[in-house]
C-alpha cells in the first residue's frame, strides 16, 4: 500500500473516530433544551424535567395596543405571552405585549404610550426579572439624548404557542455536537469528580447541593442550576435600589397622569425562591427590601416571593430544573397573582 493511501485510511479512521466520540457524547448527554444547560455546560441527561406539566392555552399577543385594554412591558419571562392570555382571559380584555429589547431604553417606550394616547383606561404593567432591577430601572432616561429614538409605534411582538413552554415532555431539538459544549460537559464532569458531591460548582450557570430531592423531577434532583448573576445581589447598595425605586415611582406617576392604572410584578430569581433548600448560600434577600422600599414610595406591585415559594415547596418543577424559567405551574401563579391585583384595584 502506498504512502498516500495510508495517508488518507489513518485521516478517515481518524475523523471518523472523532465523529463517532462527538456524536456518541452528544447521544449521551440529550437534545438541549434549557437555557441553563446550554451556557453552563450541564447535560439533558441529568437536568432535563422528566414530569408531565399542566397545559396552558396560549393566545396570540394582540397587535394593535389602541384597542387592548391591558399593555404590558416584560422580559423572557413575558415573551410566550403566557401569563398574559390568562390575565387576559379571566379580565375579559385584549392584552398588548412589548419586550424591553425593542426599544433603546424604557424612557422610548413611555413616550411612545404617552405620544400615542393610549394610557387613559388601561391597565399597564411592567414585568422585570430580580436580577435585572438595578441595572434595568437604575436610569430609565439613558437615551435621552440618543438619536436613534423616537416616538414612533413599536408593534407589540409575536408569540409562538408552546414554543417557549414546553409541557407534557422536554421540548430539545437536535443531538448537541458543539464541541465546545461538549468540551464544557467534560470539564464539569472532572470537576464534578475532583471536588465531591457536596461542593457548589460555579460558572455562568451555577451547580449548587440541595437538602431535598423532592423539588424537582430530573435525575440530579440532589442540585440546582441558577444564573451567576444571582449571587450579585449581596452587593447591590441602597443607593442602587433607591434609584431603581424612583425611577418605577416616577413611571407610575407619569401613567396616572395619562389616567392610567399601573402595577409592577417583579418575578423572584430561581435562587430566591429556593433559596432555603440551597447549601451554603449566603443569606441576601433583596427581593423582599425592594418590595420593601416600593410599597414605602406607594408603587402598586405584588409580592412574587411568597407565594412561588409556597408552590415551588410543594409543587415538582415549578421552575424548570434546566432554565432559569417557570414551568407552565410558574405562569399560571404568576397570572392568578396578577389577576387577583387588577380585581383588587378596580374595586376601589
Amino acid at each position: 500500500m502506498s504512502y498516500d493511501k495510508r495517508y488518507l485510511l489513518r485521516f478517515f479512521g481518524a475523523t471518523a473516530a472523532g465523529l463517532l466520540v462527538i456524536f456518541g457524547a452528544g447521544f449521551y448527554a440529550e437534545p438541549l433544551s434549557g437555557d441553563l444547560t446550554r451556557v453552563g455546560g450541564w447535560t439533558e441527561r441529568e437536568f432535563g424535567w422528566t414530569e408531565p406539566l399542566p397545559e396552558m392555552p396560549i393566545d396570540g399577543n394582540f397587535p394593535d395596543m389602541k384597542a387592548a385594554g391591558i399593555l404590558v412591558l416584560g422580559d423572557s419571562f413575558s415573551l410566550a405571552n403566557t401569563w398574559q392570555t390568562m390575565v387576559g382571559r379571566e379580565r375579559g380584555l385584549n392584552v398588548a405585549s412589548h419586550n424591553y429589547e425593542q426599544f433603546v431604553c424604557i424612557e422610548q417606550w413611555l413616550e411612545m404610550l404617552e405620544s400615542n394616547g393610549v394610557l387613559a383606561g388601561r391597565t399597564v404593567i411592567v414585568e422585570s426579572l430580580e436580577r435585572f432591577f438595578p441595572s434595568r430601572f437604575g436610569n430609565i432616561g439613558t437615551c435621552r439624548k440618543s438619536k436613534s429614538r423616537d416616538k414612533s409605534v413599536v408593534k407589540p411582538f409575536e408569540a409562538f404557542t408552546h414554543g417557549e413552554i414546553p409541557t407534557s415532555r422536554r421540548t430539545g431539538g437536535e443531538i448537541p455536537t458543539d464541541v465546545v459544549y461538549l468540551l464544557k460537559v467534560l470539564k464539569n464532569a472532572v470537576l464534578e469528580a475532583l471536588l465531591g458531591s457536596d461542593a457548589t460548582i460555579h460558572g455562568v450557570a451555577v451547580n449548587a447541593p440541595l437538602t431535598s430531592r423532592d423539588l424537582f423531577s430530573n435525575r440530579r434532583s440532589d442540585r440546582i442550576l441558577y444564573y451567576y448573576e444571582d449571587d450579585a445581589e449581596g452587593s447591590w447598595s441602597d443607593e442602587q435600589i433607591g434609584k431603581a425605586v424612583y425611577s418605577i415611582s416616577a413611571i407610575q406617576r407619569r401613567i396616572e397622569a395619562a389616567e392610567g392604572r399601573f402595577i409592577f410584578v417583579l418575578v423572584p430569581n430561581k435562587s430566591s425562591v429556593y433559596a432555603r433548600f440551597i447549601v451554603g448560600r449566603p443569606d441576601a434577600d433583596r427581593y423582599t427590601t425592594v418590595i420593601r422600599r416600593l410599597g414605602d414610595a406607594g408603587v402598586a406591585t405584588v409580592d412574587m416571593l411568597a407565594p412561588f415559594r409556597g408552590h415551588a415547596e410543594k409543587e415538582v418543577d415549578f421552575y424548570l430544573p434546566d432554565d432559569t424559567h417557570v414551568s407552565t405551574k410558574g405562569y399560571r401563579v404568576l397570572g392568578e397573582v396578577i389577576s387577583g391585583e387588577m380585581k383588587k384595584m378596580a374595586a376601589r
